[in-house]
């Protein structure tokens, strides 16, 4: 345990050694390439090194990626205290294909910073539930820690191109790792989550393209793009082309009628992964809405998001009556998913300032109880060994700590005050009002009570799994002997989880003024449904 303590601790304090606010000096390493390039020295060094090392680099490098991501948030903070002007901050531009208006550039404002913020703090908590592999243990690190690395550079990205190649570099890990590390019908959720996220990836190719030709300046730089008066976007333009972006970005999100990969995906793949991909990669398709579409496409965004948000409302509804019905105890978490994602989609449609931050914050949320509940069933298969729920039942009697910390988890979802799912759901419903009746929406004045079902929806399906897995009779006798409660290694990543959401939720101010500096001066910029 010492070793593993050592192993945490030490890169966690150095990253505070090497990363400082403004107050503190100059930064002895550009904070947001080193974001990017932990998780893929980690991978470089596991290939080199023998496999039963390959678990404690991965850990090590993870713990360093926590203590870069947790200062990335400080120094903004500190930043955004001194000079409170909106706008990208720890700004890296490297010169690539100039010509071409293409550069590596690195930037971090509110809402990305949320994001590192976020990938850092399921890195870790994945590398430490990955503990216990031992299939192809070398290879299983190596692919983890490259699709850490691709989303990193993909939050940070304010090239469209670097963007786009973050995203892509990102997928091919998480199709090997469903498909040899998962479980079930895993070559088959492998191939069709490859297929559809790639496919959601062309749209945005093309969206990306049509942007750059049509711009007044030839350029893939995010922050020119999002300004009307240099791109010369036309209305017409921003009709045609918003909905291919938001379809394109949609996928990612699992909007519906797109969304049947991500069930089976996350059904099929090892724990881990599903983690990293409902927290992290998934969240990128309303982050990316936010950060491309609604800036550059503005009269696009008011003249579809109308009737887009039916979409939205459908994924709320009908994900969450699917969970009810499901029989396979990860399939009801994995629906659960795809129903969040569309309440943050559903925040994104109001176009009001609290409705995007509840979008954001619930972004943020979603990543952190996903991998929290995905880390929670991986944990009980493994000791199990089942995940119908026919079979599963009165588990806390053998498992105390993880069936106290599934009920936390579950409570989380549901939207319990002092959790973080609270938070985004509140401010969600509240921009949903605005936009409905003081913004002129009409529509929302309809969506936004029948929006709220959801919320019931997701209290029963979460209530009554709680009650079915790990309340009442133990179903399985020969459990009470073979099955042991959650280790040390296994306890500590959910309950870390488990605290970051009671941060955002005791205490929300921080995050949500985090958010407000990119979300307020947008809708300034766009303006709302008035």
């Amino acid at each position: 345990m010492l070793s593993l303590l050592a192993t945490i601790l030490v890169p966690f304090a150095a990253s505070f050694v090497f990363f400082h606010t403004p107050a503190q000096g100059a930064n002895l390493l550009p904070p947001l390439s080193c974001f990017i390039a932990v998780p893929l020295i980690a991978a470089l060094l596991i290939i080199g090194a023998p496999e039963k090392f390959s678990r404690w680099i991965s850990l090590f490098f993870a713990s360093l990626e926590l203590g870069i991501g947790v200062k990335v948030f400080f120094i903004f903070q500190a930043i955004q205290q001194v000079n409170p002007t909106p706008g990208f901050q720890l700004v890296e531009e490297v010169p690539w294909l100039k010509n071409f208006g293409i550069n590596y550039l690195l930037g971090v404002d509110g809402m990305s910073t949320l994001m590192v913020f976020l990938v850092a703090c399921v890195y870790f908590a994945g590398a430490l539930i990955s503990w216990n592999i031992t299939l192809r243990r070398k290879e299983y690190f190596v692919y983890f820690s490259l699709l850490v690395g691709g989303v990193a550079g993909a939050y940070e990205s304010m090239d469209l191109f670097f963007f786009f190649l973050f995203y892509e570099f990102a997928v091919l890990p998480m199709y090997l790792l469903v498909g040899i590390w998962g479980s079930g019908r895993k070559e088959y959720a492998a191939m069709k989550l490859t297929l559809m996220l790639l496919a959601g990836s062309a749209f945005m190719l093309v969206g990306f393209i049509a942007m750059y030709f049509n711009s007044n300046i030839h350029t893939f730089d995010i922050r020119i793009l999002g300004d009307l008066s240099k791109t010369g976007f036309d209305a017409n333009f921003q009709k045609t082309w918003f909905p291919l972006l938001f379809l394109g970005f949609g996928v990612i999100a699992a909007v519906f009628p797109f969304h049947t990969w991500s069930p089976d995906g996350y059904g099929s793949a090892p724990t881990a992964a599903s983690m990293l991909h409902a927290g992290v990669l998934k969240s990128l398709g309303g982050y990316s809405i936010i950060r491309v579409a609604l800036p550059a496409l503005p009269l696009g965004a008011k003249f579809w998001l109308p009737m887009l948000v039916f979409l939205t409302l459908i994924n709320m509804l009908y994900a969450a009556i699917v969970a009810l019905k499901q029989k396979d105890f990860k399939y009801v978490i994995a629906y659960s998913s795809v129903s969040h994602c569309g309440a943050i989609l559903f925040g994104i449609c109001t176009l009001q300032v609290s409705g995007l931050n509840g979008a954001i914050i619930q972004t943020l949320s979603h990543g952190i109880v996903a991998a929290m509940t995905f880390a929670l069933v991986g944990t009980v298969y493994g000791k199990a060994h089942t995940r119908e729920l026919i079979k599963l039942g009165g588990l806390s009697a053998v498992m105390p700590i993880l069936g106290g910390l599934f009920v936390c988890a579950a409570m989380a979802n549901v939207g319990l005050p002092g959790l973080s799912g609270f938070v985004g759901e509140f401010l969600i419903f509240m921009g949903a009002y605005r936009s409905g009746f003081q913004g002129g929406f009409t529509v929302f004045q309809i969506l936004f009570p029948i929006a709220i079902l959801s919320i019931v929806l997701t209290a029963i399906y979460y209530l009554r799994l709680v009650q079915m897995v790990f309340f009442g009779p133990l179903k399985d006798p020969h459990l009470k002997d073979e099955v042991k409660d959650g280790s040390f290694v296994e306890i500590l990543p959910i309950a870390f989880l488990l605290v970051v959401s009671l941060a955002v939720g005791l205490y929300p101010k921080p995050f949500v003024d985090m958010s407000n500096a990119t979300i307020a001066p947008l809708i300034a910029q766009i303006g709302g449904f008035q």
